[in-house]
């Protein structure tokens, strides 16, 4: 990746992927998680697709985009840590294989879509603010039936409050009666002048097309005193460890449980912490799945993901009922392994070669590598992915038990569900 500073808080990042067909064009407004104003985040770019000034309606929109050689737009917020993106994203048929300059017109129609929104009054457009807020609070209220994402985001709200990285990144219901299009306009115009940009070009790109979204993207923004939203990492050395039960009417029950592991998101214990949860509970052959769920029976899945931005680790497992305690003294003694270096040289090998295919595997996605790419920008990292491998390759177990000794559990959530006695 190339970086271009087109003025203050702004940048041009040029991904140069010629193997590629499409080309992929994105501008990402990097704004803080609060509480007041994540249902605006998820809300606002929901409203922007239905409909600019110059394409006023859904329709007017993908008749446009069909004549960009059936090109195809996407919005939406995404949380990175403590902070979140808004993306506008377009994918078209790079400019090599149909001899005219697709890219130009890709960037107009990215900035009639962010910079001319169909507005009245003061605000949005009423109709489509109104059918937005009622299709987010659908979404919003349809986590529950998401029995593995809701006890997820319960164990996280549990770890961190309401709060940053505690938050639901599709907001709140209980926020929508007091969103009107005055002050979701209000708060577009707030982000567009106020929040560190990144505009992305990826693909088969020439010093032409560069030119071309630097002069109709670039220039629409002004200089801004701008920079990336810092995380928190979540430390591990004050856990209070606390276990919270929710009854729910299902028959299978649903267990997480989220650690602090105190690792900043650059360095050598990223390396070992990304490596040990790997062999944890990170693929198909760790010991949460070879164990927990292969020899004993005890889960229908078993899994560990770790965050990078906030260095926390979430364990999350599908049992029954009868089976909670025996699935959580397994996982509990799996953890201990970790941390007492019962880990075999096959495993720690097996580790990496999955995490290398993982890695590599980044390459053969335009989408994959922008958002690794602007990861590493938040971080303020200049890794490539070649490099951060080598990192990864190079730990040894010394180095996984030591980091894993750093992890502390904090919270167990556990969604309890019917015992087999009781299923009719």
């Amino acid at each position: 990746m190339n970086t271009k500073r087109l003025r203050d808080g702004v940048d041009l990042h040029i991904i140069n992927a010629p193997k590629f067909k499409t080309n992929l064009m994105s501008v990402y407004f990097n704004i803080p998680l609060k509480r007041e104003t994540i249902t605006k985040a998820a809300l606002l770019p929901s409203v922007l697709k239905r409909g600019c000034a110059k394409y006023p309606t859904m329709k007017d929109m993908s008749r446009r985009l069909d004549d960009l050689y059936s090109a195809s737009v996407s919005a939406g917020a995404r949380m990175k840590g403590d902070g979140e993106v808004l993306f506008f994203t377009a994918e078209y048929i790079s400019d090599k294989f149909i001899g005219e300059k697709l890219s130009t017109q890709i960037a107009e129609f990215l900035h009639d879509f962010i910079f001319s929104p169909l507005t009245e009054s003061g605000g949005f457009n009423s109709e489509y603010t109104a059918g937005e807020k009622n299709n987010l609070k659908n979404a919003i209220l349809g986590l529950v039936n998401d029995k593995k994402a809701y006890t997820e985001f319960k164990c996280r709200e549990a770890m961190f409050g309401k709060e940053g990285y505690g938050m639901f990144e599709a907001g709140y219901a209980e926020d929508l009666d007091d969103i009107t299009p005055v002050n979701l306009y209000e708060f577009y115009k707030d982000v567009l002048t106020s929040s560190k940009i990144d505009i992305f070009i990826s693909g088969t790109v020439d010093d032409e097309t560069i030119g071309d979204v630097e002069r109709i993207l670039g220039s629409a923004f002004e200089g801004r005193d701008a920079s990336y939203i810092g995380t928190t990492v979540a430390g591990s050395d004050k856990v209070e460890f606390k276990t919270i039960s929710e009854d729910a009417d299902i028959v299978q029950s649903k267990l997480c449980m989220g650690m602090r592991c105190g690792v900043q998101p650059v360095g050598d214990e990223f390396y070992a912490i990304t490596l040990a949860s790997c062999i944890f509970g990170g693929s198909p052959f760790s010991k949460l799945f070879a164990n927990v769920r292969e020899k004993l029976s005890l889960a229908y899945y078993a899994i560990a993901r770790y965050s990078r931005f906030k260095s926390v680790m979430m364990i999350s497992s599908g049992i029954q009922t009868e089976n909670y305690q025996a699935a959580y003294d397994e996982i509990m003694l799996q953890f201990k392994k970790m941390q007492t270096g019962e880990i075999d040289d096959f495993e720690i090998e097996s580790a990496k070669k999955y995490l290398a295919n993982t890695y590599h595997s980044l390459s053969d996605s335009l989408r994959g590598m922008e958002d690794y790419y602007l990861s590493q920008c938040i971080m303020g990292a200049q890794q490539s992915v070649d490099e951060l491998l080598s990192g990864i390759l190079a730990v040894d177990k010394k180095r996984i038990v030591d980091v894993m000794n750093k992890v502390k559990f904090d919270t167990v959530y556990f969604l309890k569900g019917k015992s087999a006695g009781e299923v009719e």
